[in-house]
């Protein structure tokens, strides 16, 4: 049975709500009256086109500069390398300016952005180049050891770096040309492309933990869905101001902070790469509003800020991208008492928001969720046929909405497999409360059958994250000649953990948990591998642990 996020949400975040039909499939959006993000963009300029939009290190745009110097670009880009409608632009940038004049010149264009990780290998790198059919690329010459083996095999035909390429690197780029970024720029005005809200803005590649990577193809309306539901569910302002602190190349960056203060007219200051002490000091010094990011993020935060920051103007914060310990968050309204914390579930093909929690969730009975479906978004929960799950049963949660993409790009079998009557399949096991609230249990595949009992690793991760001495912790399925399957708990101590032993951590979970649940074996590590999304890789623990 789906459960609607409509009827759940104060006034304000239901506010110009209407209802259409979009293949097939009747959903409910957002009336704002743009069609497109430059649209989107502009409106906030000429509403105070003076007031500061982006700050990295020295460096700062109003929203003005920001617009003029996007505009340029785009200029150059299509004056010199005929940049259109529909090409795709691939950005192998960190966090900076750049990245951001560069992702609107694209938008002025209707060209779509393929944002890289610079996390990514070679091979990774040249799959997802070749099978974008990425013509341009804007980079920084760090990157370029990463691209150059396989230059040839791509569809580039030119590299744009953003600083001069020094003589350590190979400048065999074949018959691809290299141009430096401030080059590009060009007086010309021209006018912003046709863009149609169902065109493509992102391609935005999945970590590819299951198999290789698949691209989400994220329309200009799904991101701008995706926005509006963070600007009315969080209430948040042109008075706010936050931090990227995470990858902007990923969709709680690009998403979550940047398009959604781009869109409600904020400051956002930009962060390069993570760093504890720069993050607390950003937040202190600049007065952030709002904060978002993964939960090791706060982990890590709470270790070196706990006792010496205060963080008084930090009003809003929200976690996704991974559960987050509850013991976490009751931990974070200690430090900061002020803070309303809120839960978000979602994907990169749901544009980011799929699920928020409506107000401080550390407060509230309901602290271990995710939230409920935002205004916009159905949920339900399916069995291993496809049948919907009625009451408080689990299965793999469902979404349907106007931020979830249509397709994969370039690949049908995969939207096939994933997109079955308007429904998007999530891989992740779910419950459903009878107020709506949804409880995500695991990743389908990280689930652990003992002889035929289910153990979802989320929920013994929370009782061990519990234990004063852990500072974090993944539970992974390890075969097992009577059960099939048992389960292993991968530790990392904290500071005050150092002398805490397995069989310590198997009674701290026997006392709380069913005893099918405990772990058969405890292993203490350093550090806990993370994929290129920031998110604790099981599949290498797995490996590693077999």
């Amino acid at each position: 049975m789906a459960v609607s996020g409509y009827g759940k949400w104060f006034e304000l975040a239901e506010k110009d709500l209407k209802t259409r039909k979009f293949n097939g499939v009747e959903y409910r959006y957002y009336d704002h009256g743009t069609t497109n993000l430059w649209e989107d963009f502009s409106r906030s300029v000429s509403r105070q086109p003076d007031k500061t939009a982006l700050r990295a290190g020295n460096s700062s745009l109003s929203y003005r500069e920001m617009q003029e110097a996007s505009r340029r670009l785009a200029s150059g880009l299509w004056n010199k390398y005929q940049v259109k409608k529909g090409d795709v632009v691939a950005l192998l940038l960190v966090n900076s300016i750049d990245f951001c004049l560069s992702f609107y010149a694209a938008m002025y264009l209707g060209a779509i952005a393929l944002p890289l990780s610079t996390k990514l290998k070679a091979t990774e790198l040249n799959f997802m180049l070749k099978d974008s059919g990425a013509r341009i690329l804007i980079t920084n010459p760090e990157w370029l050891p990463n691209v150059l083996p396989f230059i040839k095999e791509t569809n580039i035909e030119y590299i744009i770096v953003t600083q001069p390429i020094t003589n350590k690197i190979n400048s065999n780029f074949g018959s691809v040309s290299t141009t430096a970024f401030k080059n590009i720029f060009r007086e010309t005005e021209i006018p912003p492309a046709p863009v149609d809200e169902q065109d493509g803005a992102v391609i935005m590649y999945t970590s590819g933990t299951t198999g290789k990577p698949k691209g989400a193809y994220l329309t200009h309306f799904n991101l701008l869905q995706s926005v509006i539901s963070y600007e009315r569910t969080l209430q948040l302002t042109a008075a706010d101001s936050t931090l990227i602190a995470v990858p902007i190349f990923h969709i709680t960056g690009l998403a979550a902070l940047f398009l959604l203060f781009m869109h409600i007219g904020g400051t956002v200051y930009l962060l390069p790469f993570f760093n504890t002490q720069e993050v607390l000091n950003i937040l202190t010094c600049y007065s952030i509003t709002f904060f978002h990011a993964a939960p090791t993020v706060y982990i890590m935060l709470l270790e070196q800020g706990y006792r010496h920051y205060q963080l008084p103007d930090l009003r809003k914060a929200a976690c996704g991208g991974g559960a987050i310990p509850i013991e976490t968050i009751k931990k974070i309204k200690t430090w900061i008492p002020q803070l309303e914390f809120h839960t978000v579930y979602g994907l990169t093909e749901t544009s980011s928001p799929a699920t928020l929690f409506p107000g401080d969730v550390a407060t509230s009975p309901k602290i271990g969720t995710s939230g409920i479906p935002i205004p916009v978004v159905d949920c339900k929960v399916i069995d291993a046929e496809g049948r919907d799950i009625t009451g408080k049963g689990v299965g793999e949660l469902c979404i349907r909405g106007p931020v979830v993409t249509q397709q994969y790009w370039n690949n049908d079998e995969a939207t096939t497999r994933a997109f079955q009557g308007g429904w998007f399949r999530t891989g992740d096991v779910a419950r459903i409360d009878g107020d709506g609230y949804v409880y995500i249990m695991d990743r389908l595949k990280d689930m652990i059958n003992r002889g035929g009992e289910k153990i979802y690793s989320l929920e013994v991760e929370n009782v061990i994250y519990s234990h004063p001495g852990v500072k974090e912790v993944a539970v992974i399925g390890s075969v097992d000649p009577i059960y099939g399957e048992v389960a292993r708990a991968v530790v990392v101590p904290n500071n005050h953990g150092s002398s805490i032993t397995g069989r310590e951590i198997q009674d701290w979970v026997r006392a709380r948990l069913a005893k099918y649940k405990v772990p058969q074996y405890v292993n203490f590590v350093n550090e806990l591998p993370k994929n290129a999304n920031g998110k604790i890789d099981k599949k290498l623990l797995r490996q590693q642990f077999q």
